[in-house]
């Protein structure tokens, strides 16, 4: 774009001039907050990796592997009776 110093900026011309840097803006902002609300999802899945593997170590190794890793979900899940 040529230099607007001396001229007068119709409206047309000055969201043209500005939409770029604003709307580049808007998606870092957006990918900030977005990647801040996945951070205690992230969290809570090392949490719970780290719960299940404590499980299946607590078994011994000898046994339907499948049940224990049933087992061990279940219970670092919160669910009742496992």
């Amino acid at each position: 774009m040529t230099d607007h110093a001396s001229q007068k900026l119709t409206p047309r011309e000055m969201i043209r001039a500005h939409a770029y840097p604003v709307l580049a803006a808007v998606s870092t902002i957006s990918l900030v907050v977005i990647a801040a609300s996945l951070a205690p999802i992230g969290k809570q899945a090392g949490y719970q990796n780290r719960c299940v593997e404590e499980m299946l170590a607590a078994f011994p190794a000898s046994g339907n592997q499948q049940m224990k890793h049933f087992v061990g979900v279940a219970s670092c899940a919160g669910r009742p009776g496992v």
